[in-house]
């Protein structure tokens, strides 16, 4: 009975208008967003390789000099991602380059890569993209007259004219709308894939792979929730036009409000200081560790390594860097609680729950951006251990560091291949999926929520 009520579902919604629309539309979304990946990634990949030339030109002529390859910061820009065509996980929006040295890590910041930054578009036709707006909305089209539009048919009451166990239709309608959506999205990925393949300018391995299977599986996950909620409004109301507008308000709900409104309910539930406020903190605290220094902190003589005062001066900026860099950390620390608990705020919507997930599976977003601050703060420990190691070999060194000059440190040259360079490490795929955990339990505990709904109505529902 299952069976024949999931075919004849199946071959109504195949023949139906909206099926043929949404598969056309989908087509032509999935090849024009392939198309301008596989057109951007060159040039992408083209100017992180100038980058890369040029941080290696500069770190080769500072080697000549140790102490220059300690103080001068460097900039570490985050490696152009392959998979971004899964998900770009809105990293267009967050900090890819690091400044650092070998004495601290002083910031991030959001580096355009050779393009003009009010150019950036809001959101690229990657598949998420595609999937959390353009699927959502059709899955909903498929589902909010499944049971009001077959009673305003009046075949709901015919199907029931038969020993019909009212279970078994609403799982063969719920099935049957993920099923050709389902449908619908692989067709649109498989085109989407050729593309990529024939371009020659996306590398289609086992790893892409994966990370495509993983985001299929999420994306009929996430494609169950609108369906579950669309056979809901169609058991709650009595008009498909009122099931219908029930429908579109949750839509705009999940997919538009909870999103766009994230930032004002940060700023007002999980208030920081502003950056002026901290710049002015900054300030404050190094006019008092400057008027309480020993007299003559300020002094320089860069002809003499060993003159006196540049013990003095080096122990001044010592308490600079550590007095800015307590504040400044503690300020990071403050922006990334905020924008945690922003998310964890925005989690009701099941929109933020498939882009979380989808963070985790490709590598990239906030999760790629908090691994690679806390690497890099401890590869800097690392690389201040390195030259303190080099610099106490050196007899000509007084050894007094100085985060903002050489001249109380090494001078001797050094090879660039001895110079500790900072390298991304991705997170393994096990870590990745202990934390996309929990928010598919959300997901399946909310499609369990509104089937239970779904099915107490209906059974409450007059077919007549």
């Amino acid at each position: 009975m299952f069976t024949t009520l999931y075919i004849r579902e199946l071959q109504g919604y195949l023949y139906s208008l909206r099926f043929q629309i949404s598969f056309i539309i989908a087509i032509v979304v999935f090849t024009v967003g392939s198309i301008s990946f596989v057109t951007s990634i060159q040039d992408i990949q083209n100017n992180y390789a100038k980058y890369t030339q040029s941080a290696l030109t500069e770190l080769t002529n500072d080697a000549g000099n140790i102490s220059k390859v300690a103080v001068n910061k460097r900039n570490y820009i985050l490696t152009p991602r392959n998979n971004s065509v899964i998900a770009d996980c809105k990293e267009e929006f967050l900090p890819n380059q690091y400044t650092y040295s070998a004495y601290n890590v002083f910031g991030f910041n959001v580096r355009h890569q050779g393009t003009n930054p009010y150019m950036s578009r809001a959101d690229n036709l990657n598949w998420a993209f595609i999937v959390s707006m353009f699927f959502s909305f059709i899955t909903l089209l498929f589902a909010f007259d499944s049971i009001s539009g077959e009673k305003e048919d009046k075949t709901l009451a015919l199907v029931f004219s038969n020993s019909v166990p009212r279970r078994i239709f609403i799982f063969s309608k719920l099935l049957s709308i993920i099923t050709m959506v389902g449908f619908i999205l692989l067709t649109g990925i498989v085109i989407s894939l050729l593309i990529m393949a024939f371009s020659g300018k996306v590398v289609l391995n086992a790893s892409f792979l994966s990370d495509t299977l993983g985001f299929i599986c999420v994306s009929l996950l996430f494609i169950s929730i609108f369906a579950t909620f669309g056979l809901l409004s169609s058991v709650i109301t009595r008009s498909s036009n009122v099931s219908l507008l029930l429908s579109l308000c949750f839509w705009l709900f999940v997919a538009v409000i909870i999103p766009n409104t994230s930032v004002f309910w940060a700023k007002k539930l999980f208030p920081i200081p502003s950056s002026e406020q901290i710049e002015q903190l900054v300030n404050s605290e190094k006019d008092d560790i400057r008027d309480n220094a020993p007299p003559g902190s300020m002094s320089y003589y860069g002809g003499k390594p060993f003159y006196p005062a540049h013990q003095l001066r080096a122990d001044l900026f010592a308490q600079y860097l550590n007095s800015e860099k307590r504040i400044r950390d503690d300020y990071y620390r403050q922006m990334f609680r905020q924008f945690e608990k922003t998310r964890n705020f925005t989690l009701i919507s099941p929109l933020a729950q498939f882009d979380y997930i989808n963070e985790a599976f490709v590598g990239g977003g906030y999760l790629r951006f908090q691994k690679n601050w806390q690497d890099l703060h401890v590869f800097q420990e690392q690389f201040l251990q390195w030259f303190k190691e080099l610099d106490a070999k050196d007899p000509d060194s007084p050894h007094w560091y100085n985060y903002m000059e050489d001249i109380s440190t090494s001078n001797k040259p050094v090879s660039v291949d001895q110079i500790p360079q900072y390298q991304e490490q991705y997170s393994p795929f096990d870590k990745r999926i202990l934390f996309v955990g929990g928010y598919i339990i959300a997901m399946v505990i909310t499609i369990a929520v509104l089937l239970v709904l779904c099915f107490y109505f209906f059974v409450k529902y007059d077919v007549r």
